[in-house]
């Protein structure tokens, strides 16, 4: 039937997303993969870090990353050569890398070489999908000394405004520790009333149960998605909704031709109620 094709379609795609689809671009992989040289590197240790990260470009020479760290190392280090020379390997296997063209940027930058620092930071702004304040910071800097100054204040303006985002985003409370009744819930709390209601009118004027488990495991969906995390408060509240509408409102006990029908959608229902909460929780974990 469509309403569990809908719902297997869905739980298909979470386990995929779950299980195969691996979001993350290379770079971070290699981060991650390469975390205990980051934290040397984290920790001011670069000569165990040079090391370890020299161990792993000899058993994987093509590692972008692992040269971007180790050149990392070098230039505090004060070997700006070895520095550039990791950077241009690095740039040679991947050149998308936001952090490579940062770096060298701030190379060319120290050296005065202030077209070149234009390149890497225009570079380093491309490749970071204009997401990070750093590369427009530096690009700002760069323009100053190339006597741009309206392009400066453009770009130092831009940096300030990511910033100022990210900082809103880090002052967002938690969701463990906001209030459980609070005006979120209580306006989905209010969607879920609704569409119990709807649910309702379509149990009582369908006369098969395609579309009254259509709705349910569509609006369902949307409950878990919309609070993942107390989607199950919700789904039992449109429980309590098609339960006391159906035999109280509706008057469930009246003589119908269709009485069996709406009883099995009545219950069909509450059952995808549930089943479709948790599948649209588990989607938006999955996309967090």
């Amino acid at each position: 039937m469509l309403e569990f094709l809908v719902v297997a379609s869905f739980v298909g795609y979470i386990i995929y997303l779950r299980y195969y689809a691996d979001q993350r671009t290379e770079a971070e992989k290699e981060v991650d993969r390469l975390h205990e040289g980051v934290t040397l590197f984290d920790n001011q240790q670069y000569g165990e870090a040079i090391r370890y990260f020299t161990r792993d470009i000899q058993t994987k020479a093509k590692s972008p990353v692992a040269f971007l760290y180790r050149a990392r190392c070098y230039r505090a280090q004060g070997d700006i050569t070895s520095a550039l020379s990791d950077l241009n390997t690095g740039k040679s296997y991947d050149d998308t890398i936001t952090g490579l063209h940062l770096e060298s940027g701030k190379i060319h930058f120290s050296q005065q070489s202030y077209d070149k620092a234009f390149n890497d930071f225009d570079k380093a702004v491309f490749y970071s999908q204009g997401t990070q304040a750093e590369p427009f910071r530096w690009r700002s800097k760069t323009r100053q000394h190339l006597n741009h100054p309206e392009e400066a204040r453009q770009d130092l303006t831009r940096a300030e405004q990511i910033e100022a985002a990210q900082a809103a985003q880090q002052n967002v409370v938690p969701v463990g520790r906001r209030s459980f009744f609070d005006r979120q819930f209580t306006l989905n709390a209010g969607l879920v009333l609704l569409s119990g209601i709807i649910l309702l009118i379509i149990i009582k004027a369908s006369s098969v149960i395609h579309w009254p488990y259509l709705w349910a495991a569509s609006s369902a969906m949307g409950i878990g998605f919309l609070e993942p995390r107390k989607g199950w408060s919700l789904a039992i509240l449109q429980t309590f909704v098609l339960l006391i509408g159906y035999y109280v409102v509706l008057g469930g006990n009246q003589e119908s031709i269709h009485r069996d029908v709406q009883a099995f959608s009545l219950f069909g229902s509450i059952g995808l109620t549930f089943v479709g909460s948790f599948i649209g929780s588990m989607l938006r974990k999955t996309q967090a």
